[in-house]
């Protein structure tokens, strides 16, 4: 049979196009690309960003909220991008090690309502891992406070399932997660981001640990003091178990195993927005204050008592200064730990002081110029707190006003109209 040349001219064109298309499949030898663990998982986004893949997010509980951008962006991260578990050499505990299904938890806190950017998560695959698969689950709790200890509580709302990969075995990978979570609410407050995978797949959370060259810092009882908080458990969660399975893993040797984590792989990109009608209401926890310097001049500090249940703890910073240049001190004791008071709110004449967190103010302080009446200033306590504490009240000039708070009791609300002479 003979073919026309239009015919002729058409097969050519085929064969040229068959030829042209199976080179890059014929370049990428050892891998079986009808192997299910070595192409694209559905759900995925084969993009790369700064080498970090971004794969879509399946929502699983979808938020509500109207917000407006403001195009004023936080980046919100406490690990400095070296993680020390990803080292076969070091001792650390990891993470990951087991069989079991595990979750680990960060400490977030969003200074203003915001939207999610992105978020990004990073682990390790490590030698001999057979399986490229990373599947985790992402989730956001509020944050709860029992007992004076902060852990995760109610979910927000938003939750993911992540499907992605690390392609080789001994590569780490910090997986960008865009997608729908993109625009997602979330509003002013303290969160928890959680990251729950199976261990049996042997992937490493990424962990940020201190070392013997970078020790965290301490406080005056030798604790130490972090910059988040972190929080992991085991699931499923016994039915009897405290603060939901919940446990804090920095305690003992700050630079070996668990207890040396500073951080874990996981890092929040934000957006601010204001709502899109103004809120009538004053907001009920407004930012602290940033932490007071070392007070120059406490003043006279007058001993507390020794009984059972009082603190020998002094204060070492004045988180309030209110009308008249008087300052205002106080630490507080509880379970063994001393620590000082810091301010939620001050005025020029008020303030309110907290120990653990923001929005759980204990202490009240007012200080009143009664100069045109009785040529003194006035003070008032109103304390809403059982926990041993040392105030400590001065003008720089006279006596220092106390008050001693011992463990158990529940503050008094005290008043003094003679505290201070009003200066001549």
């Amino acid at each position: 049979m003979r073919l026309s040349r239009r015919t002729t001219r058409h097969l050519i064109c085929l064969t040229s196009l068959l030829a042209f298309v199976s080179m890059p499949l014929l370049a990428q030898t050892g891998i079986d690309l009808l192997d299910p663990e070595q192409v694209l998982r559905a759900g995925e986004s084969p993009v790369q960003s700064n080498g970090a893949t971004t794969v879509r997010a399946m929502l699983a509980d979808t938020p509500t909220g109207l917000t407006q951008a403001t195009h004023v962006r936080d980046t919100l991260q406490f690990d400095d991008g070296m993680f020390e578990n990803f080292d076969e050499t070091r001792t650390f505990l990891e993470p990951t090690t087991g069989t079991d299904t595990v979750e680990w938890a960060q400490r977030f806190v969003m200074a203003a309502d915001s939207t999610l950017v992105s978020a990004t998560v990073c682990f390790l695959r490590p030698e001999g891992d057979l399986s490229r698969s990373l599947d985790f689950n992402l989730r956001f709790y509020r944050n709860v406070v029992e007992n004076r200890i902060s852990n995760p509580g109610r979910r927000s709302g938003l939750t993911y399932i992540i499907e992605s990969s690390i392609r080789r075995a001994g590569d780490d990978s910090c997986v960008l997660l865009r997608g729908h979570l993109v625009g997602k609410p979330l509003s002013r407050g303290t969160y928890w981001v959680g990251i729950e995978w199976n261990r049996a797949t042997q992937k490493r959370l990424g962990g940020d640990h201190y070392t013997r060259d970078d020790e965290a810092e301490t406080d005056r009882n030798g604790n130490a003091v972090h910059e988040t908080e972190v929080r992991h458990r085991t699931l499923p969660v016994a039915a009897d178990a405290d603060s939901d399975g919940w446990m804090d893993p920095r305690s003992g040797d700050r630079t070996q195993t668990a207890s040396g984590i500073k951080a874990i792989g996981v890092r929040l990109v934000v957006e601010r927005t204001h709502g899109t009608e103004p809120d009538p209401t004053p907001d009920p926890t407004p930012t602290p204050d940033p932490p007071p310097g070392p007070d120059a001049d406490p003043g006279v500090i007058v001993p507390p008592p020794t009984g059972a249940g009082y603190s020998a703890c002094r204060p070492t910073v004045a988180p309030l200064t209110l009308e008249g240049d008087i300052k205002v001190s106080l630490c507080y004791e509880a379970k063994g730990e001393m620590d000082d008071a810091s301010a939620v709110y001050r005025s020029d004449n008020s303030g309110l002081l907290y120990f653990f967190e923001p929005d759980n103010a204990e202490v009240f302080v007012k200080v009143l110029d009664g100069c045109m009446i009785n040529q003194h200033r006035w003070v008032y306590v109103a304390p809403l707190t059982d926990v041993a504490f040392n105030m400590y009240i001065n003008d720089g000039r006279n006596p220092t006003w106390t008050y001693f708070n011992k463990a158990g009791d529940q503050g008094e609300i005290r008043a003094n109209l003679m505290a201070f002479p009003c200066a001549q």
